[in-house]
């Protein structure tokens, strides 16, 4: 029975919704100050919740990234994040 209530409690505690989303120009933001260091986030980017998670290499960041319609350019070492064009 403890091991339930400790388990609910923890869930409870790390479900928390306002910590574990943020917005997605947040999210690339958070992201690529991890990955990039220099980079611009075009305003247009429809800004959805997205899971507060810094990805764990650049890789599969810019991979969830292209899932979701979002194209990165780099030139020397700035990184540009805007919507895919339709």
């Amino acid at each position: 029975m403890t091991n339930i209530i400790s388990t609910l409690f923890f869930l409870s505690i790390s479900l928390d919704p306002i910590k574990n989303f943020v917005s997605l120009k947040t999210y690339i933001s958070e992201n690529a100050k991890v990955h990039c260091h220099v980079y611009f986030i075009n305003e247009e980017i429809p800004d959805f919740p997205r899971v507060n998670v810094i990805e764990k290499s650049k890789v599969e960041f810019f991979r969830y990234l292209d899932t979701i319609g979002i194209e990165h350019t780099q030139v020397g070492s700035y990184y540009f994040f805007n919507k895919k064009p339709k």
